[in-house]
């Protein structure tokens, strides 16, 4: 069942920046954002774009989630080992048959 998130970027985004004793100014600086747009933000006066919201999310080293809805989401770690681990690097792959006790 498709439940229906509330945007928490006015709350989420106000405790971001006290925890990391950051101004709204400093993150429009920072993000290269218009200290406007992000206040608006703050005020709900205005929903971010994906674009802004990706520079705000990684100057306060959180996901553009946690930002939107106030919690993680529950998928995001096994995005981050897909997007670091699994499409970059070498791999080697080991295929071992295991016994299970009952089987002969």
């Amino acid at each position: 069942m498709y439940m229906k998130k509330e945007l928490k970027i006015s709350e989420t985004l106000t405790s971001l920046l006290c925890e990391r004793n950051m101004t709204l100014r400093s993150l429009s600086k920072a993000c290269d954002i218009p200290l406007s747009s992000l206040s608006e933000w703050k005020n709900n006066n205005r929903n971010p774009n994906a674009e802004d919201l990706s520079k705000v999310a990684e100057v306060l080293d959180t996901t553009i989630h946690y930002l939107l809805f106030g919690f993680e989401d529950p998928a995001e770690p096994i995005q981050k080992v897909l997007k670091q681990d699994l499409f970059s690097g070498t791999f080697e792959v080991t295929i071992k048959k295991v016994n299970i006790k009952g089987e002969s």
